[in-house]
């Protein structure tokens, strides 16, 4: 069977990464539906030259990939019918995205919420109402070839480099604003996406703003932003402290970071634990999502102040 040949192909080839299709068969090159490059994109394989660059080897998506992008978040923009509000220069809050501005460097800085449920939303609905295509700084784990082997679907992040997401690190994120793209930026990162029992809505911020310098390095407009909504759609049953009481957690916990690149090394508190595990969730009645951005803020001829 083709799933065997390809576990057993994995063991034998070097940068080998597997892709199991539920729905097509042994011709699948062969069958309407199926798009190898979009497969080549998200297993994070196309790459322009010999040395892999997630800024510049990002193909623009498809029609079809946006849709489909689009799809896989319908059942939750459906239950949380989301609200885009967003402020003009003068300070005014309007329904809609006319208060963001249509052209780069921008910066948009947010509140990771539980999950990272309101990425897709986000993402997609921006794309659709304004054309403006958000590139995110996302955690390397996500990008980890030994990772694919430690999750249920080894597909699970393509979603996210198809999008165009990249590894946060400081060479990445100089290389999107130097390309005038619209960045996004989770200061809270994974310890804020993946928060404990009674951390609804708790920021997990540095002390230091430390995007301003780079922002203001490229006379980037930073839009902050946040969202409610998701913490409201599901209880937390099992969290970190949880799953660290269960036999033999603490082997896969080890697994599934000993590999990745450790973020925050050099932060303090709570905002240093940037590590991947799971979480338990039960949902219950949907609440609605909004979204608020801002007032815009401009680093551009205020370097020396910033």
């Amino acid at each position: 069977p083709s799933r065997d040949e390809a576990e057993r192909l994995r063991g034998t080839l070097k940068k080998c990464r597997v892709r199991h299709f539920r729905d097509n068969g042994h011709k699948i090159l062969l069958e309407d539906g199926f798009d190898l490059v979009t497969t080549i994109k998200g297993a994070g394989d196309y790459r322009r030259s010999r040395q892999t660059d997630y800024v510049l080897d990002f193909l623009p998506l498809s029609d079809d990939e946006l849709e489909k992008a689009i799809d896989r978040d319908r059942l939750l923009t459906f239950a949380t019918d989301p609200v885009m509000l967003s402020t003009l220069p003068d300070g005014k809050i309007v329904r809609g995205l006319a208060g963001l501005p249509r052209a780069g460097p921008v910066l948009l800085v947010g509140y990771h919420m539980l999950m990272g449920f309101e990425l897709g939303p986000l993402v997609t609905g921006v794309l659709r109402s304004t054309g403006i295509h958000i590139r995110g700084l996302a955690h390397p784990f996500m990008f980890n070839e030994s990772s694919d082997q430690l999750i249920p679907d080894s597909s699970n992040y393509d979603l996210h480099r198809i999008m165009g997401a990249v590894p946060v690190t400081a060479v990445n994120f100089y290389k999107l604003l130097s390309e005038k793209q619209f960045v996004l930026l989770y200061p809270g990162g994974a310890r804020e996406a993946l928060h404990r029992k009674g951390e609804e809505y708790r920021l997990f911020w540095p002390e230091q703003s430390e995007f301003v310098r780079m922002a203001s390095r490229f006379g980037a407009t930073i839009i902050p932003f946040g969202v409610v909504g998701e913490d409201d759609i599901c209880d937390m049953l099992l969290d970190y402290n949880d799953l660290m009481k269960l036999p033999f957690y603490d082997i896969l916990d080890k697994k599934l970071n000993e590999e990745g690149l450790k973020l925050r090394t050099d932060s303090t508190g709570e905002i240093k634990n940037q590590d991947m595990h799971p979480v338990v969730l039960t949902p219950k009645m949907p609440g609605r999502f909004y979204f608020i951005f801002g007032e815009p803020i401009e680093t551009k001829g205020r370097e020396k102040e910033l």
